[in-house]
């Protein structure tokens, strides 16, 4: 299947990932850039460094893969791995039918390609997690595994950050978790037996229903393959790999089901464990921040009607707080409402979960970009990582929006990384 995309928006775009009779195994992109590793031959007409970046993604996170599903065999060839620069050689690249998509594996050509045109670095590595693991599943699992559980995988992997050297996995999204848990209050998830039958035609006819529709079947299928490696201490997790490896011997879905969990599987009850397990996650420390950030920089907004007047973190606190900023109301992407009578919870957005420091501190940097003089909002205590929040103006909205992000650090510019260090000297 195509990745889920930058955004929920381009989600009813998915079609299948495997392709018949397309050419070659072999793609030779013409004065590219190449990276080789021990699984992946990389191309790419962005840079040489880049190429190297996604190699070296791509080997660490072959090893997350290969760690957590051994036994099953080994790829006896290198993946191919191509990146552009622009979409439409991209869509030269891919079939027809895949056109419009941020990235896709293509079995028949053992291909996985991508584009970087208007797309942010964070954005384009998370594809390739995600097709990347599809890429595995096909070579070294199974080339008919359960549509729902081959998506559930690869977008877990696509929630998985890199700390400079190995990646974390298990995170727990905020806006993903929000999806899950309105749908379960409102009734409105896919029923178990309905999605676990669905193959990749139904589910594309329901990825296309409505950009709520696809958010809502890949989350829920990332939030199933959660709760079996994560739930009651991985008590589910046997139960997944014996599934993974009957469907891998070509046993139907519905044999394996009954193998790994139990015979006369009660689905139901299955789905309410879920269910339960689901209401009582709580998002992941990183992705709090991130929905901080994103709240500070809109009050900011709010607060100085010009964002290039936004320059002190602590000036804005006081303000919010001494509530010269007017009454107001803002909602998290998750959902979640603040307003200017919750000070508490005002004070608390500029203190971040992973600064053990006084609550008081504030953990954030506030930088300028040098082109521009717009306000960019860092926070530089996730290893590997740094997560910043920025304006840009939306031409046809007319206003400044805020865009918030990962930057994996051997990709950040010298000039943010020289403006952290002044800030932190």
């Amino acid at each position: 299947m195509k990745s889920r995309a930058a955004s929920f928006a381009r989600l009813a775009l998915v079609l299948p990932a495997v392709f018949a009779g397309l050419g070659a195994a072999r793609f030779d992109l013409p004065g590219g850039y190449r990276c080789e590793t021990e699984h992946y031959l990389v191309q790419t007409d962005v840079s040489q460094v880049f190429s190297e970046v996604v190699g070296r993604h791509m080997e660490a996170i072959y090893q997350e893969y290969s760690s957590r599903f051994a036994g099953y065999g080994q790829a006896y060839k290198k993946f191919n791995v191509v990146v552009f620069r622009q979409e439409s050689r991209y869509e030269e690249c891919v079939p027809p039918d895949v056109r419009g998509s941020a990235g896709v594996f293509v079995s028949s050509k053992r291909l996985l390609a991508a584009h970087t045109e208007g797309r942010t670095r964070e954005g384009v590595l998370r594809t390739l997690y995600h097709e990347g693991f599809h890429q595995f599943m096909y070579e070294v699992i199974s080339k008919n595994c359960p549509t729902w559980l081959n998506e559930g995988l690869a977008e877990y992997f696509y929630e998985a950050t890199w700390n400079g050297e190995s990646f974390s996995l298990g995170q727990v999204p905020s806006v993903r978790l929000a999806t899950l848990q309105q749908a379960i209050k409102t009734n409105g998830c896919i029923r178990f037996r309905e999605l676990f039958q669905m193959n990749s035609d139904a589910w594309i006819h329901n990825c296309r229903v409505s950009k709520k529709r696809a958010g809502l079947i890949y989350s829920e299928s990332w939030g199933i393959v959660h709760f079996l490696l994560h739930a009651e201490g991985g008590r589910y997790v046997k139960g997944m790999n014996h599934l993974l490896k009957a469907i891998s011997e070509g046993e139907n879905q519905e044999k394996a089901l009954e193998e790994s969990f139990g015979p006369g599987l009660d689905l139901r009850a299955f789905e309410e464990a879920w269910v339960n397990y689901v209401m009582s996650l709580k998002p992941s420390a990183k992705f709090q921040v991130r929905g901080n950030m994103e709240v500070i920089m809109l009050l900011a907004r709010r607060f100085y009607n010009d964002p290039r007047r936004f320059d002190s973190l602590e000036e804005l606190r006081r303000g919010l707080l001494a509530g010269r900023g007017g009454s107001w109301e803002l909602q998290f992407a998750s959902g979640e409402k603040l307003s200017s009578d919750q000070k508490e919870k005002v004070a608390a957005l500029f203190h971040s979960p992973y600064d053990q420091s006084d609550s008081k501190n504030i953990s954030y940097i506030l930088l300028k970009n040098q082109n521009t003089g717009m306000p960019v909002l860092v926070c530089d205590q996730h290893p590997g990582v740094i997560i910043k929040a920025y304006y840009y103006y939306r031409q046809n909205a007319g206003e400044w929006k805020v865009k918030v992000e990962e930057e994996v650090r051997e990709l950040a510019s010298p000039q943010l990384k020289q403006g952290i260090m002044a800030r932190m000297q």
